[in-house]
């Protein structure tokens, strides 16, 4: 499988893939794919063979977190390899390689499309809102994921220990952290200040993408 991000202005994804392969996708975001492509509707979340209890759960979750209900597989049934282009909702786009056992908190609705299956949740919880978690759901899998975003996200990489303090509205993902590691500085002071209501302390280590742009206005 060949994964490239083009473009300059607005961003897209060009998939090639060889035979035998799939992809996974979210509806909506085909620019175009070969005819020669099969396409199969999925439930985006929930365990495989969990059942139709798992299947009505992973539906409600899965609305509820911003994301489709469902998820496009692409399989190539050929011997020769097919192309297809892919596209965000926003002007650019975000790889992150997610290994297994890892977690990836991302804002909600933000997921494009991944190599492979993941899991998509969301938590919702006291702890979740307060924490200043409340736009954003977890993804569990081992795949390449692409996100949306609005302009070419900047990375900071967090060491053990490291803190930095972020508008919650200008973060895409974070990669590598735990819940404990992220805490909400709810503070009037800061509207004054010139900032949002909430300034999101992330302790490292861990990666933060964040949007150069607010993503507020474009969060469902």
């Amino acid at each position: 499988m060949k994964c490239k991000i083009q473009g300059y202005e607005y961003k897209n994804l060009e998939v090639i893939l060889s035979p035998g392969e799939t992809f996974y996708a979210e509806r909506g975001s085909v620019v175009y794919t070969d005819d020669r492509i099969q396409r199969n509707t999925e439930v985006n979340s929930g365990k495989p063979g969990g059942g139709l209890g798992s299947v009505l759960g992973s539906a409600i979750k899965s609305g509820l977190s911003g994301e489709a209900v469902l998820i496009i597989r692409f399989t190539n049934p050929t011997n020769t390899e097919l192309k297809m282009v892919l596209a965000g909702s926003l002007c650019a786009l975000q790889h992150i390689k997610l290994l297994r056992g890892e977690s990836l908190l991302c804002r909600r609705g933000r997921y494009v499309a991944s190599t492979s299956k993941v899991m998509l949740y969301i938590k919702l919880s006291a702890q979740g809102f307060l924490g200043g978690l409340a736009a954003f759901q977890r993804i569990e899998g081992e795949a390449t994921v692409f996100l949306d975003s609005l302009g070419t996200p900047i990375e900071k990489r967090l060491a053990p220990g490291e803190c930095i303090d972020v508008d919650e509205d200008h973060i895409v993902a974070l990669h590598g952290f735990q819940p404990q590691q992220i805490q909400a500085n709810w503070s009037v002071g800061n509207v004054f200040g010139g900032e949002g209501l909430s300034l999101m302390k992330i302790t490292g280590p861990g990666t933060v993408y964040m949007s150069p742009v607010t993503m507020k206005i474009r969060t469902i």
